[in-house]
């Protein structure tokens, strides 16, 4: 039976962010990638829901993986299996900070912000480093100022829900790049072992996005999990 996988991108990036580990998935999978932009977590939860019917498993990198988190705190009767990628189940630690991002979107600094943005995301070393870099920078210009600003001001309100993820009965893998500069391999660790159900993994030379950093080493990773958990 085909399996449905949604696949949630990070803040500022597009479809291209999957394209190549959805197409190396095989015909069993479907491969679903659905882009967020609403300013809260709970409408994104609910936008996705809307549009994703029946039992599905869900991947998210960074915000996306943030977001797979809240849809399966919201719909554990639907979500069969959950991947989180460099995504923390904490809150804000500056709030502020989040909505200065926010306002300099909204001001006209989108390139100052995917400039900075991009110097953290990849591993600059990695073999994929540069490349990752400028995959993000020209997904961010696609989307567009008035979207990330909206993504932002979703990031900068997210709740804490650590007191919740014990309640997380579906298989759950968590992904890391062991040079992730956003969220410290320690919150994927911590992660793994508090949902009922969890495995950490990580891959070393890589930063916050490891699908586009090894394409090829994450969808051998996710097929294999997803037939296993779902088995």
């Amino acid at each position: 039976m085909r399996k449905t996988l949604v696949m949630i991108p990070a803040f500022g990036c597009g479809r291209e962010m999957y394209d190549d580990v959805a197409a190396a998935l095989g015909a069993d999978v479907k491969a679903v990638i659905h882009v967020a932009e609403q300013d809260r977590f709970e409408t994104m939860a609910e936008g996705l829901l809307h549009a994703v019917p029946g039992h599905f498993s869900v991947l998210g990198t960074s915000m996306g993986g943030r977001l797979a988190l809240e849809v399966a705190l919201a719909a554990p009767d639907r979500v069969e299996s959950l991947v989180v990628i460099g995504a923390s189940a904490g809150g804000v630690a500056d709030p502020a900070a989040g909505l200065r991002r926010s306002a300099r979107l909204r001001d006209g600094e989108l390139e100052g912000v995917l400039s900075e943005m991009g110097d953290m995301v990849s591993h600059l070393p990695g073999p994929r480093g540069r490349a990752t870099r400028d995959a993000f920078i020209s997904m961010g210009r696609k989307m567009g100022a008035e979207a990330m600003a909206r993504q932002s001001d979703a990031l900068a309100h997210r709740a804490d829900r650590w007191s919740r993820v014990a309640g997380i009965a579906c298989p759950t893998l968590c992904l890391w790049g062991a040079h992730d500069k956003f969220t410290p391999t320690a919150e994927g660790e911590r992660l793994a072992a508090e949902v009922q159900h969890g495995r950490y993994v990580e891959l070393p030379d890589c930063g916050h996005f490891p699908t586009l950093e090894y394409p090829t080493e994450t969808a051998v990773i996710l097929k294999d999990w997803i037939h296993a958990a779902l088995a």
